[in-house]
């Protein structure tokens, strides 16, 4: 027994000194700004070596790999954030997104608080026409079922908090669109990104349409043909950047055909994100016309507000649901107030949309 364990330990020692395969064999790390001092270019120096040795040798880059092989091998679920679905489909498991879809998580109190909020902003908002439309973009695993992982048909399907929020939403009157089944009807093989959290370009646009009908605006929706060319290379997607090997489905997406944004219109969104790239925003396409604000987050950043540019609103807005990328109804109803919409769509994503902890919108009177 002596012998074996110093054999082991001689062999991960040995390992030290081997080259790592999967290594990039990059410097990186140790920056210093120039003229600092030597003893803090000397550190630099040592930090990046102690950086190139870690990466590329004691099999660090590789050992991952091994273990993704192994579970592959074995057709075993990932326990990380990250799964694979029986097509090859990359799933996020990330903010119970999983659960959630199958109906094994169930926060109704954050369900019916999201609901209420619906209600508080018809109401502060009907003295100015305002119409609200509740449209919230799915799970990937609410739509693509046919690319579940074979382990989860032995769940039994359940109630779900989309489900729940919609018959909330109907008692309240509020007007709201079941995205999952506007999705589920499109002919397409995949609704959403093999490799990425987001839905395809024709999903957006496909959802885009139900909510403009949703709205009482059927002549506000946009053609197809018009907007969506053929399916072409796409941008690595955010799920495949967090593996280390080569996603099993290539990043493919139809192309978007679409008009410019139009110029701002100057409206300053005194709400600030954590991240700048979602801070609220606006175009406009007209002189006058309707106004359209949009309360939702990547899902329609890039998309739906220059899809109304098809459309004779004037102006567009758009807004983060919350203050930070996973938080949840705390957004400034003031900027909401100022803008006077004529119509306001929510479109905050399925896992994101309860209201956890309480959370409600600045300046707007909470049930609390």
């Amino acid at each position: 027994m002596g012998i074996l364990v110093v054999g082991i330990i001689a062999l991960l020692l040995i390992g030290n000194l081997i080259p790592d395969p999967s290594g990039r064999y990059i410097w990186r790390g140790g920056q210093k700004l120039p003229g600092a001092p030597w003893y803090e270019q000397l550190h630099g120096r040592l930090q990046r070596l102690a950086f190139y040795v870690q990466d590329n040798f004691g099999f660090r880059a590789s050992l991952p790999l091994v273990r993704l092989a192994i579970r592959d091998t074995l057709n075993s679920p990932e326990n990380g954030f990250i799964y694979v679905g029986r097509n090859g489909q990359l799933l996020f498991a990330g903010q119970h997104a999983a659960g959630q879809s199958a109906g094994a998580l169930m926060r109704k109190d954050a369900v019916e608080r999201f609901a209420a909020l619906m209600m508080a902003l018809q109401r502060e908002l009907a003295s100015y026409g305002t119409k609200v439309v509740v449209a919230l973009p799915p799970n990937a695993q609410s739509v693509d079922l046919e690319q579940l992982p074979e382990w989860q048909d032995k769940y039994p399907a359940q109630p779900t908090e989309y489900s729940y929020l919609l018959e909330e939403l109907k008692v309240r009157g509020i007007a709201a669109v079941d995205l999952r089944d506007v999705l589920r009807q499109s002919t397409d093989a995949r609704r959403y990104l093999p490799n990425d959290t987001h839905w395809t370009n024709r999903s957006a646009v496909l959802s885009f349409n139900a909510v403009m009908r949703a709205a009482g605006h059927p002549d506000w929706q946009v053609n197809e043909a018009e907007v969506l060319g053929p399916v072409g290379p796409f941008f690595l997607g955010d799920l495949a950047r967090s593996l280390r090997r080569t996603p099993p489905l290539p990043d493919e997406n139809q192309v978007l055909n679409l008009k410019p944004p139009g110029p701002s219109t100057g409206f300053v969104f005194e709400g600030k994100h954590e991240a700048k790239p979602f801070n609220g925003f606006t175009y406009r396409y007209a002189e006058s016309g309707p106004r359209v604000l949009i309360i939702g987050d990547s899902y329609t950043l890039n998309i739906w507000p220059r899809l109304f540019a098809f459309t004779p609103v004037a102006e567009v807005g758009w807004m983060h649901m919350s203050k930070t990328t996973y938080g949840s109804c705390d957004f400034n109803f003031a900027d909401v107030k100022r803008f006077k919409p004529d119509l306001l769509i929510v479109a905050r994503g399925e896992r994101l949309f309860p209201c956890l902890n309480g959370s409600w919108p600045d300046y707007l009177t909470s049930p609390d």
